[in-house]
């Protein structure tokens, strides 16, 4: 009996809903929901390759039957940006783009780090700066878009500030994780201020999964 009365209250509840939100929801943007969460859920489950194709292609469904929307929701991260990326970087050169899907990957020879600012709707973002040869004491990294899988990986003798936000999804330091919504991670390193060779990285994306690691 109560299981039966449960069953009516969530039907009842969803009919509600469904009433006060059809004008705003279409069929379309709920299954895109449904596909959103359902991905969410396979995130803090731990399995992010699912999780990530739920996002991607509830992203897409919202895409069809929400484009201005969301195409004003692009505008407005790239504005941010812009802004961000002048503030970070102020006094200094750097190199500034902007990419559909962006791949920077510095993991398998040497390489020198350079400050940038890079936005992109799709990411993948693997670098290992125990293999960098920095030509300035102190490199800046802005990363930002919507959706990134990001592997760092730096050498205990830097000095590293980290500013990362995922508005869904994992942030792994040091082998311990924190996943969930509106996921914010700030870590300095001791003796950052002291540190000859200083990285700083500032990330924000609308779902990611980053893992850092400290050798």
């Amino acid at each position: 009996m109560k299981t039966q009365k449960r069953t009516w209250a969530i039907v009842l509840i969803a009919a509600g809903m469904l009433m006060l939100l059809g004008r705003w929801i279409s069929p379309l943007s709920l299954i895109a929901l449904l596909v959103l969460c359902y991905g969410i859920y396979t995130m803090r489950a731990e399995r992010t390759s699912i999780g990530y194709k739920c996002l991607a292609v509830g992203s897409g469904l919202l895409l069809l039957d929400h484009i201005v929307i969301l195409l004003g929701g692009i505008l407005l991260s790239i504005g941010v940006f812009y802004a961000r990326a002048r503030e970070l970087h102020a006094g200094r050169e750097y190199g500034r783009r902007q990419e559909l899907a962006a791949q920077l990957n510095r993991e398998h020879e040497a390489w020198v780090p350079e400050n940038i600012s890079l936005w992109h709707v799709f990411g993948d973002i693997d670098c290992d700066f125990a293999l960098a040869l920095p030509t300035e004491p102190d490199t800046v990294i802005h990363l930002q878009g919507l959706i990134c899988d990001a592997d760092l990986t730096f050498p205990e003798e830097y000095g590293i500030e980290l500013d990362v936000f995922l508005g869904c999804g994992k942030v792994t330091f040091d082998g311990k994780g924190r996943s969930g919504l509106l996921n914010k991670f700030v870590w300095r390193s001791p003796g950052y201020a002291h540190s000859e060779q200083k990285v700083r990285v500032v990330m924000a994306y609308a779902a990611g999964d980053l893992n850092i690691r400290m050798n």
